[in-house]
């Protein structure tokens, strides 16, 4: 099944988008090479960074930035109002413990720290907010910042289920928004309807989309507002390196053009690499070597 976001409204005054995305999780981790545990941060991360990029109308970004003192180092996610999300981990192979009987200890592996949000539009300059991580296990702090910083009641559920071979099963996540004007009915059968599904990456592995959908919308009715697929891929390229090496200061330039092996420059986000030689940097800058 390919990977998908669904944004649903209630009259009832609830906004919900749900996200499968599975797939996109085994592509980051086959190319990084990630641990069970660093794929599962990873996938939630980038997961989360699907449902906060939610202004379709305004073709918003958005990038999460987790620094945790734990060890999985920095964890870095975007995502983008075209269904595009891509994403890494500092320390990719970090081995931890499991939690529980097949429970991921991403808690530990992330650590305390500071979560960032940095969204992007058409209408206005990017913005980066900014809270203490309450718990490292992402789904958590994501619902904490939506409550606190954007002041929107908020609960958000992420997961990523690892087979015993350590390939990604399953992965999506699903954010349930109160609306100003949200019934006290409706946030108390979503409550209920929550807690009923269990954990999504589990529910994504057993169930079809049609009945955790039925679950979620039991006791309420929702209204579909677009569907659309959503990919692992990259933005960088090498007109993006070029436009970095431009705003180098003249200084650094000469000093680049007299480096005969010329300028290499890797991609964290894919492990792309970009290489200019001598000539071509020469030919960038338009100075003499």
């Amino acid at each position: 099944m390919a990977d998908t976001i669904a944004h649903y409204v209630s009259p009832a005054g609830l906004r919900m988008s749900v996200a499968y995305t599975t797939e996109l999780v085994r592509q980051a981790q086959q190319l990084h090479q990630l641990s069970p545990v660093a794929a599962a941060a990873l996938g939630r991360t980038m997961t989360g960074a699907l449902l906060l990029a939610n202004d379709f109308k305004n073709k918003e970004g958005v990038s999460i930035r987790i620094a945790g003192d734990g060890p999985l180092g920095s964890i870095h996610a975007d995502a983008y109002e075209s269904g595009k999300v891509r994403g890494y981990v500092d320390c990719p192979h970090v081995e931890l413990p499991l939690k529980g009987p097949h429970k991921l200890d991403v808690g530990s592996a992330v650590g305390r720290g500071m979560l960032y949000v940095t969204r992007y539009s058409l209408l206005r300059h990017p913005y980066q907010s900014a809270i203490a991580l309450t718990s490292g296990e992402i789904a958590e702090d994501l619902t904490y910042y939506l409550t606190v910083s954007e002041q929107i009641p908020s609960a958000v559920s992420l997961g990523v289920l690892v087979n015993p071979d350590t390939s990604v099963a399953a992965a999506g996540g699903v954010m349930v928004q109160a609306l100003p004007d949200a019934e006290e009915h409706a946030l108390s059968a979503m409550e209920a309807n929550l807690q009923e599904l269990g954990p999504i990456s589990h529910a994504i592995q057993t169930q079809p989309s049609a009945d955790i959908l039925a679950t979620l919308s039991r006791n309420l009715s929702f209204r579909r507002l677009s569907e659309n697929t959503v990919k692992w891929e990259c933005t960088c390229g090498k007109e993006r390196f070029e436009r970095a090496l431009l705003q180098l200061a003249r200084d650094d330039k000469e000093e680049l053009l007299h480096d005969e092996n010329g300028v290499e420059m890797s991609c964290h986000y894919c492990n792309a690499v970009y290489r200019l030689t001598p000539g071509e940097l020469q030919e960038l800058f338009g100075l003499k070597g």
